[in-house]
């Protein structure tokens, strides 16, 4: 009977306890409420409340505690009271539906509250990130993600903060997850094969921007980001489309004209991985011709391109030291004199150019090089001098 009646009296304060506990809860709510807003009282009995596992279980004191929190979040007198008052906030509430989706106040949760909630730290974030604080920007739109998980323009603040962080990581993660909704801005796809291009992944590079491409066919930025790739692995003849493409989309661009005459230039004069000069391909001619006619076209746009004008210049000189090493093999004199003149004006036609990429760029040492082997060529003495001095002068 003793024992008996001891397990009465356990039970007896366990009861008492947890009914003590309820109290607590109680009386939370009514030190939040007004008149009273004893914000700090109402913390202190929520918290106490909250440590009993049966309190736990009861969707009001959730309710009751998001409530205390986000009156808590700047408050002047007891803001300093809790670190993460919204976050806290937002897990009271959403604890609360959990327990009970249909109850009292659902509807205020998800109308009013998570929302508010939800536009409060996604501000948070974005004072975060114009502070460049981006680590602690992540953290905020990661935690806006929880409340609305497929907001487009949370995801995406969300990657440019992880990418700025440096957590390429996540930033990957994200721009993914973007593309994957087909989202209409092509600077994310740009974003995401950028980040898979500077780990050397150059397929995953090029195949999230033909994705991006099924979606804004005319972009001209993914057009210039794919060709770039193709130029940088050395597929000439896919630039050549990406670039006939890009050129037809902003005719105005003159770098345009000057990789697709360079990437021409490169077919018609393959190397090795040394850079030692390989057998000209079948078609050389004209290859030739048509890097010939693509720097043109880009000097009809901007006659004073640096690059253009050195590179057509070099075309141009290049063909008359292959005609003359040629022309050396002929011991007919009549038919070498012939093939001299031809020559001869070859070197002469590369002139007007590369004067023109000098006066443009008085001090680059290619330019000056050239035109002084060019001038011993075409014998003009007093041009060779001045090159030559310039050139001495920088020695």
């Amino acid at each position: 009977m003793k024992y008996i009646f001891f397990l009465i009296v356990v039970l007896f304060f366990s009861s008492h306890a947890s009914y003590s506990q309820k109290a607590k809860v109680k009386a939370a709510y009514n030190y939040y409420k007004e008149p009273y807003q004893q914000y700090d009282k109402a913390k202190a009995a929520i918290d106490e409340a909250m440590t009993d596992e049966q309190v736990k279980t009861m969707d009001m004191a959730w309710y009751y505690r998001g409530l205390i929190y986000t009156a808590l979040y700047k408050n002047e007198k007891y803001g300093s009271l809790c670190v993460q008052c919204l976050e806290t906030a937002y897990e009271s509430f959403s604890k609360s539906l959990e327990l009970n989706p249909k109850n009292e106040w659902a509807d205020e949760i998800k109308v009013i509250r998570i929302p508010w909630l939800m536009n409060q730290v996604f501000g948070q974030g974005v004072e975060q990130f114009k502070a460049k604080n981006y680590q602690v920007a992540l953290t905020s739109f990661e935690t806006v993600l929880k409340m609305s998980p497929g907001d487009t323009s949370v995801i995406l603040n969300a990657a440019y903060s992880a990418e700025l962080a440096g957590n390429r990581e996540k930033a990957m993660n994200y721009y993914g997850r973007l593309t994957g909704m087909r989202y209409k801005d092509d600077k994310v796809y740009l974003a995401l094969s950028n980040l898979h291009k500077q780990d050397k992944d150059t397929a995953k590079a090029l195949s999230v921007l033909k994705d991006g491409r099924t979606i804004f066919p005319d972009s001209l930025n993914l057009m210039l980001a794919e060709i770039n790739i193709y130029l940088a692995k050395g597929s000439n003849k896919e630039a050549i489309d990406a670039l006939e493409g890009a050129i037809k989309k902003d005719p105005k661009n003159v770098s345009l004209y000057m990789a697709l005459g360079s990437t021409y230039d490169n077919l018609a004069n393959p190397k090795d991985v040394n850079g030692n000069d390989l057998p000209k391909p079948a078609n050389y001619e004209e290859y030739m011709a048509k890097s010939e006619q693509v720097y043109k076209q880009g000097l009809s746009v901007n006659p004073d391109n640096f690059e253009i004008n050195f590179n057509l210049g070099a075309l141009y000189y290049n063909q008359a030291a292959e005609m003359a090493n040629a022309a050396n093999n002929i011991k007919a004199i009549s038919e070498f004199e012939k093939a001299k003149q031809k020559y001869n004006l070859q070197f002469k036609t590369s002139e007007p150019y590369l004067e023109k990429a000098l006066e443009l760029s008085p001090n680059d040492k290619s330019v000056l090089s050239s035109l002084k082997q060019l001038y011993v060529r075409t014998g003009e003495t007093d041009k060779y001098a001045r090159v030559k001095a310039t050139l001495d002068s920088m020695k």
